[in-house]
């Protein structure tokens, strides 16, 4: 799962491509062999612990295919959402390795053990979630804590008009448009924090459903079997 984030990785060999490796002048020599996600790489030394030393390290995987582990995404068509400052959207696409139309990343997702068969993923990423929710207390000043959100949210029925589209950093996957920016619409003499608030997380949703939607779309999946969250905002 990490050397894929190389870029340097051929997806259907999981193994070093020669042709990326001449392309960017980097000799096969200088980098390490790629093992699966969980086998025995070696042993603890040196650290002066005997309740460390010669422990096996057995276990390894990147940053978001940990997530998907940890949420049991082991069913071709789960997914799971990781909401963090951004939002990271992976879905399990099963033993094969799925193109996307829709401006999606096609990662592998896991392999547990040398033999094991290697399970692929679609990935989209949502620039802001929780950045979001920290602008809303630093820069407006609209909450305490960050906490404070989920009372707010049932306060109030909708958002009574007020659409928020958090592209801070621009629009990521389906759209990629680097040139998107945050907008706040409707606002009304009615407009109350707590609708504002509601509309940030609504705005949240529709960027997972749109996120999601073009995942069924590449895999022709028409249900879901699940979709999970995690992370510090769920």
């Amino acid at each position: 799962t990490n050397a894929s984030r190389t870029l340097l990785m051929n997806l259907k060999t999981c193994q070093w491509d020669e042709e990326l490796l001449q392309l960017f002048g980097i000799p096969r020599q200088c980098l390490a062999e790629i093992r699966s996600n969980s086998e025995v790489y070696g042993t603890v030394k040196g650290t002066n612990s005997p309740l460390l030393e010669g422990t096996p390290v057995s276990g390894c995987a990147g940053d978001q295919q940990a997530a998907c582990l940890g949420q049991l995404l082991f069913e071709e068509g789960q997914v799971k959402c990781t909401y963090g400052t951004g939002a990271f959207i992976l879905m399990n696409t099963g033993e094969k390795a799925t193109p996307s139309t829709h401006g999606l990343l096609t990662t592998p997702c896991y392999k547990l053990g040398k033999e094991a068969p290697v399970i692929y993923a679609l990935e989209g990423s949502i620039a802001i979630a929780g950045a979001a929710v920290s602008w809303l207390k630093h820069n407006l000043g609209l909450l305490s804590h960050a906490a404070e959100t989920e009372a707010l949210l049932e306060s109030v029925e909708d958002s009574e008009g007020v659409v928020f589209v958090p592209a801070f950093s621009g629009l990521y996957a389906p759209r990629w448009r680097p040139d998107a920016r945050g907008t706040i619409l409707g606002l009304s003499q009615k407009t109350q924090r707590a609708h504002i608030v509601r509309a940030l997380f609504e705005g949240l949703g529709c960027q997972l459903r749109e996120v999601v939607e073009a995942m069924r779309s590449d895999t022709g999946l028409k249900e879901l079997v699940s979709v999970r969250a995690d992370g510090g905002m769920s």
